[in-house]
């Protein structure tokens, strides 16, 4: 014969069904007004907010809203995260693994899109913007997809732009997204060969061409302003507040020469020179390596076999940019060392070859490993700040698409 329930599993049941009524309830929490909550939820993790989206119906519409999107960037764009993205089976794979900042642990997966323009063996992360990742084909750096990997929203691109009149082929060398304050707009860059074929010889013959697509407009533009020093090679595509910039080799030998930036407000390039370090000694891109760190353009010189060197650009985006060494790693285990970001304790994270996530003290010249969970093979890391913002405010509804597979708290 079975047992009846006691007294007190009633009361507590009944008093946790009151909660949940109390909490789906649009007088629930202390009939808090819907500011009030935004003002809340807003300041809580990215992972913290995954969990409210599971608590209820009405919770997860308020974590939908652009008032609580706009909110919780607005605290949090300071906030720099990263991802995993560990190799696949002979490719890397679709997933994204990000992970939390201040204890380096895995807290959400997510899906990469795909369409007919993006093989599943070939998908490029070109960058992150403001919670958007740009994607391309691993073979061709033409932009292809825009996706927000928490909303698992995503919109396709329009194809490469080809005039048949004069039977010119383009075939992009660099690609990035970006936004514009001013204009309160998302944009995508492509820079792209322009001629009969490719190569060397053709560049010189017939030169580059830069275009430009704003997000909800629907059609490329040309950008009439181009460099008169047409880089051979873009490389370490890395954006920073408004600006993408690549580091760059004016002739086919790969050796950096200088950087090369684009602003989307006013949509104009510019050249700024490299660190003062002694040119003469580098032989090509193995030797350096660029990308955001702390919130500068960093340079890193891996000239030295002993140890490296991160420069940081000051000032960036003001008129004058000065570069400063502000950091000596020492090589360890004889392995190439990528710096990620700097932790608050001010140890740098960094990939340790191809598998093994550490940060070092660069006072006490001492390393840390750490294991992340759940993934065995190699992996590669980029800078991602997580963004509720949705797309369809950006470009509207039509032209908005959502991913079948949801977002996988860890």
């Amino acid at each position: 014969m079975a047992r009846k329930p006691s007294k007190a599993f009633l009361f507590a049941k009944e008093r946790h069904s009151k909660k949940r009524r109390n909490i789906s309830r649009p007088g629930g929490i202390g009939k808090l007004s819907k500011n009030d909550l935004i003002n809340i939820l807003s300041r809580l993790t990215t992972k913290t907010i995954l969990t409210c989206c599971c608590v209820c119906k009405s919770w997860r519409t308020l974590i939908s809203d652009s008032e609580f999107a706009n909110r919780h960037f607005e605290r949090d764009h300071d906030q720099e995260q990263f991802v995993l993205r560990p190799d696949g089976p002979g490719s890397l794979s679709r997933t994204l693994i990000l992970i939390d900042p201040d204890r380096l642990k895995p807290y959400a997966q997510f899906a990469l899109p795909l369409n007919d323009q993006l093989p599943f063996s070939g998908i490029e992360v070109v960058n992150s913007c403001n919670g958007l990742l740009c994607l391309s084909s691993y073979l061709d750096k033409n932009p292809v997809l825009v996706c927000n990997p928490i909303t698992r929203e995503y919109i396709n691109i329009p194809a490469t732009h080809t005039d048949h009149q004069q039977e010119r082929s383009l075939q992009a060398v660099a690609s990035g997204l970006g936004f514009s304050l001013e204009g309160n707009q998302y944009k995508l860059l492509r820079i792209f060969d322009v001629g009969y074929g490719h190569g060397f010889d053709n560049l010189r013959s017939h030169g580059r061409q830069a275009e430009i697509y704003t997000l909800g407009k629907g059609s490329w533009r040309v950008i009439d302003q181009f460099p008169p020093r047409i880089p051979h090679s873009f490389l370490f595509g890395t954006y920073l507040k408004g600006t993408i910039s690549w580091a760059c080799a004016k002739d086919i030998n790969d050796k950096f020469d200088f950087i090369i930036s684009f602003n989307f407000d006013k949509e104009q390039f510019e050249f700024v020179s490299l660190p003062p370090y002694s040119a003469a000694n580098h032989k090509g891109i193995s030797d350096l390596r660029m990308q955001e760190l702390g919130g500068f353009i960093s340079v890193c010189d891996f000239y030295c076999a002993e140890y490296f060197d991160i420069w940081l650009m000051k000032d960036f985006g003001g008129k004058k940019k000065i570069w400063s060494k502000d950091y000596r790693i020492h090589m360890l285990h004889g392995k190439v060392h990528h710096p990620i970001r700097i932790l608050n304790n001010e140890e740098i994270l960094m990939i340790q070859g191809l598998n093994a996530l550490v940060s070092y003290n660069h006072l006490r010249m001492k390393l840390r490993c750490h294991k992340i969970r759940g993934i065995q093979s190699n992996f590669g890391a980029s800078i991602h700040i997580p963004s509720f913002v949705s797309l369809k405010d950006v470009v509207g509804v039509d032209e908005v698409e959502v991913l079948i597979v949801k977002v996988k708290c860890m």
